[in-house]
């Protein structure tokens, strides 16, 4: 038989607990006990019984706060970047890469003193693409050609085609300084290096500040600055025109007469500069006028994916 009183003390138990999160047993127990008390004609003690039941309330929801704080400093004590693929495949040297999350050394480890402060990059590569003499490529040499390589740049050549005679200059960010004021890294402006490059686009060309995934050695985020640049390989040149029939980006530190020569007609390139300690780590990725818009997005997805371990 429904029991109208019963009703009434319960939706009203329910008004009040809907404010805070209090365990089903203890409203019920609550709930039972006010209605105990209806049937007493002891009206002097009903101030004892609320006194009571205000009491349980109270113990309920405080244990549910101090369980609710407990698990929300559990959350935040979870380890940084917990995203960081434990078991990454070693890249080979050349060949066909099935899809996959890859892990890619850093390609001097014994130089002393003067190439990038880092232990290595992971990325994770769709279907399709395939690695050789350090180029990570999809549709090689062809019309829709994407691709990206790492580089530890040395100077930057003021003159791409005739780069035998050019001038050289450090790379744009060799000067970057710390502004207190906006609490942000600033490259100030200077002659040389990729922003004045002749022959790849239209000036000004600007940098622009970007974010990449960076950790130390103990896998927690360690912040780093990082700009990209956009620049172009002109349309109708004649590339074998040039100095030995290559168009030169710029000079490598740890390779004697290294340089970035894969470069072609119409090429498109944005080129990620990252500062890290004693030099910094490029990065170049390029794509043809003709790359379809899903490659292009495949390629921007892995330079997305990419882990920068500082070590």
């Amino acid at each position: 038989m429904k029991d109208p009183q019963r009703d009434r003390i319960a939706a009203a138990f329910d008004r009040e607990l809907a404010r805070s999160p209090v365990p089903h047993d203890l409203r019920a127990q609550a709930v039972h006990y006010a209605l105990q008390r209806r049937h007493s004609n002891e009206r002097p003690r009903q101030p004892m019984v609320l006194a009571l039941v205000a009491a349980i309330l109270a113990v309920a929801i405080v244990a549910t706060l101090v369980f609710a704080a407990h698990s929300l400093h559990a959350r935040q004590a979870t380890p940084a970047n917990p995203g960081v693929p434990t078991n990454p495949i070693p890249l080979p040297k050349s060949g066909a890469l099935p899809p996959g999350t890859y892990l890619l050394p850093k390609s001097d480890p014994s130089c002393a003193g003067g190439c990038s402060v880092y232990r290595w990059s992971i990325f994770t590569l769709p279907a399709g693409w395939a690695t050789s003499n350090g180029l990570f490529y999809k549709h090689l040499n062809q019309p829709g050609e994407v691709a990206f390589s790492f580089w530890t740049v040395d100077k930057v050549y003021a003159d791409p085609c005739h780069w035998q005679t050019s001038a050289l200059s450090p790379l744009d960010i060799a000067d970057v300084a710390y502004d207190q004021a906006t609490n942000a890294f600033v490259v100030p402006p200077r002659f040389g290096g990729l922003a004045n490059q002749y022959l790849r686009g239209p000036l000004p060309r600007v940098l622009t500040p970007v974010t990449f995934k960076f950790v130390d050695a103990t896998g927690a985020s360690a912040p780093t600055d990082a700009w990209r640049i956009n620049l172009s390989v002109p349309t109708g040149l004649d590339i074998s025109t040039c100095d030995k029939g290559q168009f030169r980006s710029w000079t490598t530190w740890h390779v004697p007469g290294g340089a970035n020569s894969h470069n072609a007609p119409g090429q498109l390139d944005a080129v990620y500069m990252l500062d890290l300690d004693r030099r910094s780590l490029v990065i170049d990725a390029s794509h043809m006028p003709a790359t379809s818009e899903a490659d292009l997005a495949e390629l921007n997805g892995v330079i997305a994916s990419m882990i920068i371990d500082r070590g």
